[in-house]
């Protein structure tokens, strides 16, 4: 799949957002590391306070026994009495300095360590505030490229129209040729599909049953997939069963567009994981059928995969009603989002942006996506280590 780069002026903002986060980052860096380094001095502080003491306690049981020893020596030994008597008092203050240190050592570890907190607290907020920006950036890259599809497919719509109105200008080879071409010029889509009302095409299903593209019924059912390699034709599924055909019914019944949530659907022999755009079609003013253009869930995976955030995060996309669309594991793609919380999954369905850290200490940042005129939102979600990202920055 490719993504249509955005204009260049649209890239600034993104660089300049990184380059703000890479001096908050450095700054905030320096900041940790001198609170770090204040933290080292202290411990050494408290280790010469212990030796200070530990001479101190010395020096005052030596002067005892001078003072004893003056004492046997009667007259001779009076000023070294005295001597002693001046060590002893200086050992005494020594050691009162001593404990009024080891008494403010305690406080001052705390406020050292209160201080590493709220370093590491701004740091984590500034990531975080990052993180909200970089998100809308990166949504905004890929709602660009939905809006793109959804001209495509609305442009699909409009020739459909155009040529039903020139007389003689319809035909199924006609358009069926329309299609490929429009695919062939949009390679990040995996297929296009036309489901047309029974005789709404061209008023002729009769003639055309069980022809190339569609079944007995006649109607005209194009589905072309490059499921085999190269652009196929083959008869779209389910149109007709309640459970397999939201994706025509949901459309007919709202009259506008609308974004499926990931499902399988059987293409070239495989059953394959994909999301779909639909949209409604209308002839003379009623509804004749819906086109749509089909996403791979795996390709979509791919190209945000390319993408790490900060180095260390992931880019993910989630459905309107709560589903993984993309996801690193691949075992969660087309599953619900279950271990997401129920606020963050109503954020996304009510097309809000969102924003938590779990106990682990992953941030998760949801960003809103309006994919084209289809009013179901979906998210964009930035996630990522925060402990993970700052040590990376660090490095």
């Amino acid at each position: 799949m490719e993504l249509a780069l955005p204009p260049e002026d649209t890239l600034q903002p993104q660089a300049n957002a990184q380059d703000t986060s890479g001096r908050a980052a450095s700054t905030m860096q320096r900041v940790k590391t001198m609170v770090t380094g204040l933290e080292r001095r202290f411990q050494e502080i408290a280790s010469i306070a212990d030796v200070i003491n530990h001479v101190a306690k010395h020096t005052k049981l030596l002067s005892f026994n001078a003072t004893i020893e003056a004492a046997r020596a009667g007259e001779a030994g009076r000023g070294f009495s005295v001597v002693a008597s001046e060590v002893r008092t200086l050992a005494e203050r020594t050691a009162s300095a001593t404990a009024d240190i080891n008494e403010m050592l305690p406080q001052v570890k705390q406020e050292i360590a209160e201080a590493v907190r709220g370093v590491e607290q701004e740091e984590a907020e500034a990531l975080l505030q990052s993180a909200i920006r970089l998100a809308g950036l990166e949504a905004a890259k890929v709602e660009a490229w939905f809006r793109q599809i959804a001209a495509t497919l609305h442009a699909l719509k409009h020739a459909l129209a155009g040529l039903h109105k020139a007389e003689g200008a319809l035909s199924r080879p006609a358009f069926n040729a329309v299609m490929v071409e429009f695919l062939t010029n949009n390679p990040g889509l995996f297929a296009l599909a036309c489901c047309m009302e029974p005789n709404a095409f061209d008023g002729r299903d009769a003639k055309f049953s069980n022809s190339e593209g569609t079944d007995a019924s006649g109607r005209f059912l194009s589905y072309w997939h490059r499921g085999t390699g190269r652009i196929t034709l083959e008869q779209l599924q389910g149109y007709d069963k309640p459970g397999q055909n939201d994706y025509y019914e949901l459309p007919r019944r709202s009259g506008a567009d609308v974004m499926m949530e990931p499902y399988d659907y059987p293409a070239a022999g495989r059953m394959v994981k994909m999301t779909s755009l639909m949209s409604p079609l209308k002839l003379k003013g009623r509804f004749a059928g819906v086109l749509g253009a089909d996403f791979l869930l795996d390709e979509l995976q791919a190209e945000l995969a390319r993408n790490k955030p900060f180095g260390t995060g992931d880019l993910l996309l989630l459905s309107h009603g709560g589903m993984y669309a993309t996801h690193p594991d691949a075992l969660r793609i087309g599953q619900a989002a279950s271990d997401l919380p129920p606020a963050a999954r109503q954020a996304v369905a009510a097309g809000r942006r969102y924003d938590y850290v779990d106990e682990t200490g992953v941030a998760r940042i949801f960003h809103p996506l309006q994919i084209g005129a289809a009013n179901q939102p979906w998210a964009l979600v930035l996630a990522f280590d925060i402990a993970r990202t700052l040590n990376h920055g660090a490095r």
